[in-house]
């Protein structure tokens, strides 16, 4: 791999967890058309999207699909590598997981998850959140105890999709954490958590034009718990600042009564600043965003 790939790569996995709750490695996988979710009646439902950038050129997408109505929720997500991106990393993940919630729990069931890279690397990891301690399924597999994480570890975490929707269903967010708290994620393999901190309130203007008002400014930090090699250790200790800029959107038939959009998160790094900007927002069939 050469220092640019490495560069790339680095840039890439950095968006990713920034926008997704995603490991700060891609490890997941793609084929769509596998991808199985729990049936979900009429009520709340959440679609958002985000192009994802590196100096100032897009080089993916990714989207949340969420539902909710009596209790169960579903997400399904998509990402794949865009424009250049593409000549040296073609990845398409596609994810689902299901599970129930009540105001300020998320507690998931099934979590799926496809990667495909290139034509031959194909990838699948699915939790099954039950018994005493999530099982995981891995074709192909891998070693689970080289770096292990303990029962207790994984019972604490939820799978990535359902950190994105115990999120953006602003699960922890209040007048008293404006950014709400913190996100623990088990995604199969690692057990990390993405902790939020209020810095300040700021306009925020994108430029897709969906958004030009006042935002929450909230700073997330990616803290590796268990499950990673000593050296992804010490060298997740040196990731930049992670920054975000945070909507509360009103929803009478959202779990909490609003939801807590990312309008753009952002990173600056010794190879330049990668960002993930909204590009569609769609609430309970709707479309638009209030200017705030």
């Amino acid at each position: 791999m050469t220092s640019m790939q490495r560069k790339f790569v680095f840039a890439s996995a950095l968006a990713l967890a920034a926008t997704a709750g995603a490991p700060a490695a891609p490890t997941f996988a793609a084929d769509q058309a596998s991808v199985k979710v729990a049936s979900v009646g009429s009520g709340a439902s959440l679609d958002v999207a985000y192009t994802i950038s590196f100096w100032g050129i897009p080089f993916g997408e990714t989207n949340f699909d969420s539902k909710f109505h009596d209790d169960i929720y579903t997400t399904v997500s998509h990402f794949e590598t865009t424009g250049i991106a593409s000549a040296f990393w073609e990845a398409t993940i596609d994810a689902s997981s299901n599970g129930h919630y009540a105001p300020h729990t998320i507690s998931p069931y099934i979590y799926d998850s496809y990667y495909r890279r290139g034509s031959d690397k194909n990838e699948r990891v699915k939790v099954t959140f039950s018994g005493d301690e999530p099982t995981v399924l891995a074709d192909p597999p891998y070693n689970l105890t080289a770096y292990p994480v303990t029962p207790e570890q994984k019972k604490e975490g939820l799978d990535p999709l359902s950190a994105v929707a115990y999120v953006l269903t602003a699960s922890k967010v209040d007048a008293s954490k404006l950014c709400g708290t913190v996100a623990p994620v088990f995604d199969g393999r690692r057990r990390y958590n993405i902790t939020f901190t209020y810095l300040k309130d700021e306009q925020a203007k994108l430029s897709t034009g969906i958004y030009n008002g006042k935002a929450h400014l909230c700073q997330m930090h990616y803290d590796q718990i268990a499950g990673f090699k000593p050296k992804i250790l010490k060298e997740g200790k040196a990731l930049p600042p992670i920054y975000g800029w945070f909507a509360d959107i009103p929803s009478s038939d959202s779990p909490n009564g609003h939801y807590f959009i990312a309008l753009r998160v952002w990173a600056s790094t010794g190879y330049g600043t990668v960002a993930a900007e909204l590009n569609k927002l769609k609430i309970d069939g709707g479309s638009g965003m209030p200017k705030g």
